[in-house]
């Protein structure tokens, strides 16, 4: 602990009154203190130096300074002679160089007492934050006991559901999520859709349920409070007793900071909507919304060395694994997809400038794959049954016709 003082009007008095004393005591017992050999000013110089930094040390040399240029004029000497006199000239050089140092050394010191200090109350501001941390975290602990005794999503199954949902590829994920929703909640007809960028269409992305219940692709109403309410509060909504032809359930998927994909509940058991199972539903989301975020990075970065430079089309062979991929998912998780294939020897047209034009009509979840022996785009449609390609393949056609590509 150091001595500091914020109030300069103290700083003024303390320096004035002090050389004031000194030049009373000087005039009461004649003890020309000017003329010793160790100067007692010297002290008051350090004094203030010490105390208040450079701000003291310039400050006490000028009264030092103005106080010995005083005792001369009483003693009768010429002050006009006192810059020519070497001796003098000696007194104020180290009487100045005295003050320059003290007050450097004690800037310096109160700089590194301050960062330190500084550091410590922030260090003591981050501990005490812990600790009502900690505090929180224990009453939140006792609560979440007594409540998981009543609900059947102990600590356990909970740990359980997040590692099955932290899979390396972000299609599983979503599969887990759907399985999760339908074993612990007992979900039924769901599926997840990508949202667009007007957020005026879902596409379907995976299905578990009846195709009349879950279209291909769903339209939001501007006028459905249930839709609004999702983007809105980006939290689970649920369909009220005025609002028909929509979902029972509508929950957000958020990943790069925005809704990117809603899960689409069409029936659910009424006693999993308690609040806390609620809560727990909503946590499952964001930790999924984390783990495709997670999972496509990494297909990204394994994947990446798979596209034809410049870019986002497969060579032949890793698009002939994405297919086999697509397969297993047909026959383990009942998931439909479809291809199309896409003649462009004659389209005058390079790789990069297809490409724009014909994501213009494809969801991000499509992909495309080149062959450059015979010059063939081919398309994968997850989760799009055969019945729509032959759709999809005029469209994309229709899109070059547009833009010029193809006759």
């Amino acid at each position: 602990m150091i001595y500091t003082q914020h109030r300069n009007s103290i700083k003024w008095i303390e320096m004035i009154v002090s050389i004031l004393i000194i030049g009373l005591l000087d005039y009461m017992f004649s003890l020309s203190i000017s003329k010793w050999i160790i100067d007692p000013l010297i002290f008051y110089i350090l004094l203030f130096s010490l105390r208040y930094g450079l701000l003291g040390s310039f400050v006490s040399f000028l009264f030092t300074l103005g106080y010995h240029l005083l005792f001369l004029a009483v003693e009768g000497s010429d002050i006009l002679l006192f810059l020519y006199d070497q001796q003098e000239l000696m007194w104020i050089v180290f009487h100045f160089l005295v003050a320059v140092t003290a007050g450097m050394f004690s800037t310096s010191f109160q700089e590194r007492y301050l960062s330190l200090r500084l550091r410590q109350e922030e260090v003591t501001e981050e501990n005490t934050r812990l600790l009502e941390t900690l505090e929180a975290l224990r009453l939140a602990q006792d609560t979440m006991q007594k409540k998981l005794l009543d609900s059947n999503h102990t600590l356990t199954k909970i740990y359980k559901i997040g590692t099955d949902l932290d899979q390396s590829v972000a299609d599983i994920v979503r599969d887990k999520l759907v399985s999760t929703f339908e074993q612990s909640f007992k979900a039924k007809h769901l599926a997840i859709y990508h949202v667009d960028a007007s957020r005026r269409t879902l596409r379907l992305h995976v299905r578990f349920g009846d195709k009349e219940k879950l279209p291909q692709t769903l339209f939001i109403d501007s006028e459905s409070n249930i839709y609004q309410r999702m983007f809105k509060q980006k939290a689970i909504a649920i369909r009220t007793a005025d609002e028909f032809d929509v979902p029972l359930l509508i929950a957000p998927i958020q990943y790069d900071g925005k809704i990117q994909e809603v899960l689409v509940v069409q029936e659910i058991d009424f006693n999993r909507l308690t609040t806390y199972e609620m809560n727990v539903m909503q946590l499952i989301l964001d930790w999924t919304g984390s783990r495709i975020e997670k999972a496509m990075l990494m297909e990204w970065n394994e994947t990446r060395h798979e596209l034809i430079e410049g870019t986002h089309i497969y060579q032949l062979h890793h698009f002939n694994e994405k297919i086999q991929y697509q397969e297993y998912r047909l026959q383990h998780y009942g998931q439909p997809y479809s291809t199309v294939q896409m003649p462009v020897a004659d389209v005058p047209l390079s790789l990069i400038e297809m490409e724009l034009i014909l994501r213009q009509s494809m969801r991000e979840i499509d992909l495309i794959g080149f062959d450059e022996e015979t010059r063939t785009l081919h398309f994968l449609l997850p989760g799009t049954p055969e019945e729509y390609a032959k759709r999809f393949k005029e469209r994309i056609r229709d899109v070059f016709l547009r833009k010029g590509g193809i006759s």
